[in-house]
């Protein structure tokens, strides 16, 4: 391998952790770490973040060896790729975070923030009539409307949120929408 070309050279150690070579693997990673490292504290601007996603990003490298195609990109490009990925990911796991503290909020205080709304101009007659429909929903539907298609929640979220089966939420939300559907439509 000492004659190899750097990107030759990573492409023979990801075959090599196609194969199971945990000693090509820590090759690896001491041939490309601080380039991937970097990316990812670039992108997150936190050292810990960028360590967590640089650990996380290795593990599916060594998982998906074996899926790299030279023909299809340069391996330091294709494992940039998913530092990147799981960089990007990590922020919107955050936000979401971040929002599912005021989704909860909103959850929890859902009634009396229905109940003070008739007190505030509305800006259109179809929020109110939205509202007033959501309002006729039982609890799980009406969190499970609002956390996917207002704050953009998985139904596997949602399915944490409320410990609940996916299967479970997928139902609530599509009687939910039906029902909303129906009361929009008088």
């Amino acid at each position: 391998m000492t004659n190899a070309t750097e990107p030759e050279r990573l492409q023979q150690l990801l075959a090599q952790c196609a194969l199971g070579n945990q000693t090509a693997f820590a090759q690896l990673y001491e041939s490309v770490s601080g380039k991937l490292n970097g990316i990812a504290y670039r992108i997150l601007h936190s050292v810990d973040s960028a360590n967590e996603v640089l650990q996380e990003a290795f593990v599916q490298i060594w998982h998906k060896a074996g899926e790299y195609r030279s023909d299809k990109a340069e391996p330091m490009t294709w494992m940039a790729s998913i530092v990147r990925y799981r960089a990007y990911d990590r922020i919107r796991f955050e936000q979401r975070r971040i929002e599912g503290a005021q989704v909860q909020a909103e959850l929890d205080n859902f009634e009396s923030i229905a109940d003070s709304s008739h007190d505030q101009p509305l800006m259109c007659e179809f929020g109110q009539q939205l509202e007033d429909c959501l309002a006729t929903l039982d609890s799980s539907q009406q969190g499970s409307i609002l956390m996917a298609y207002y704050y953009g929640f998985s139904r596997e979220e949602i399915s944490e949120h409320f410990k609940t089966p996916v299967n479970t939420v997928k139902s609530w939300l599509r009687r939910g929408i039906v029902r909303l559907q129906q009361c929009l439509e008088k």
